[in-house]
């Protein structure tokens, strides 16, 4: 084993990116470094295009399961790097990752849905739509309630004022992963999504998208064992046969 405590690869679902990379890191090092990863909303299994993929570097990934950020940190709860895999931030404001926008889907609606009083069924507000990076942060909100004895009584004067406002947020405290803060090295890989398929893709396609993902990732993941090889001057690179299958050029990059 190494000085490293652990390697923490947190993700959103963990079905693609997250399991990838965490196969690559294990079989890069020959299981002497402690790789785990995790999801914010983590889905039953892993991608079978993944499984493939890397089944083409000659690692084994059938049978693994998608597990839980809050799992990982009962694993072991001490990691020195902690590692966050998230889309690009110009690439959530695209058409492949939002949802048709509500004027598109007026045509569908009666008019009598549409021109309906406002009053008697609210809209959801906009300030509940939040932007954020589920694997950075975490969003704790307080929820208003009458019926909350730390919030206010029932049997209160302001009774009726508390109703109209029952589930509205009351405030919102982002707070800062306590597992990258507990990290001695940090980092966040920049990679698009690739689990989902976009609208009149053929399945050819998206495996193509699976295997620059992967060669991506072992790219980022070769910088970052030689970054640790740095930090703690001991080797951790010890196998890089599945690195032939990735084309010499993936690794022209600039550091």
């Amino acid at each position: 084993m190494t000085s490293c405590r652990g390697v923490i690869i947190a993700g959103v679902t963990n079905r693609a990116r997250t399991q990838m990379a965490e196969g690559i890191l294990t079989s890069l090092t020959n299981n002497r470094l402690f790789v785990k990863s995790g999801g914010y909303i983590h889905s039953g299994v892993i991608h079978p295009m993944a499984v493939e993929v890397l089944g083409e570097m000659g690692i084994d990934m059938k049978g693994r399961t998608a597990s839980s950020l809050e799992s990982a940190q009962r694993q072991r709860y001490t990691y020195d790097v902690y590692v966050s895999i998230d889309s690009p931030y110009s690439e959530k404001g695209s058409d492949a990752h939002q949802r048709a926008s509500s004027s598109r889907q007026l045509e569908h609606v009666a008019p009598s849905e549409t021109y309906s009083d406002p009053l008697l069924a609210h809209p959801m507000p906009s300030h509940w739509s939040i932007a954020f990076d589920a694997t950075d942060a975490r969003q704790k909100w307080d929820i208003w309630s009458p019926r909350d004895p730390s919030i206010y009584h029932q049997n209160s004067t302001r009774r009726f004022q508390d109703d109209l406002y029952e589930g509205e947020p009351l405030f919102m405290r982002p707070q800062m992963s306590l597992l990258r803060r507990a990290a001695k090295v940090s980092d966040r890989w920049e990679l698009a999504e690739v689990g989902e398929r976009y609208a009149m893709e053929s399945e050819e396609e998206q495996l193509k998208r699976f295997r620059i993902a992967r060669n991506t990732l072992c790219t980022k993941c070769v910088h970052l064992l030689r970054r640790l090889e740095d930090y703690y001057g001991e080797t951790l690179l010890t196998n890089e046969k599945p690195l032939k299958c990735v084309p010499s050029t993936a690794f022209v990059t600039s550091e």
